[in-house]
């Protein structure tokens, strides 16, 4: 699984589960801090942060 969902700019930490069926994994936690994305170590999805209009 290969997806990205972005997310938005304020947003600090994501969580992901792979999925609702049966071939998800545990639920894991992950902070953005100083990144832009994150990448879930279980399945690859990418989480990105939206670009700041103030950037």
């Amino acid at each position: 699984m290969l997806d990205q969902v972005v997310v938005d700019a304020d947003i600090e930490s994501v969580s992901c589960n792979g999925g609702d069926d049966d071939v998800g994994h545990p639920t894991v936690y992950y902070n953005f801090g100083e990144k832009s994305e994150v990448v879930c170590g279980y399945c690859g999805k990418k989480f990105l942060k939206k670009k700041n209009n103030h950037e």
